[in-house]
């Protein structure tokens, strides 16, 4: 039986918060990164930051069974 306090999967909402408190400001520095990207006439590096975005925006859409397993695999 393993130990809760060293369990590798997050289990309390407190965590599940954390994580996705976690995602929407990476979410929202990528959009950041996007728009100053375009503003120079960098589409190349605003196309790899939105291939980044829909990652994110992926893994916030996933429930919190579904995000806990993702994470550790």
């Amino acid at each position: 039986m393993t130990d809760k306090k060293h369990s590798p999967i997050p289990t309390t909402d407190d965590q599940y918060v954390r994580i996705m408190q976690k995602l929407q400001t990476k979410h929202d520095k990528l959009f950041e990164k996007i728009v100053f990207a375009q503003r120079e006439d960098k589409d190349d590096i605003a196309k790899s930051h939105a291939c980044e975005l829909v990652a994110v925006r992926e893994m916030m859409k996933l429930d919190k069974h579904e995000l806990f397993k993702k994470l550790n695999e």
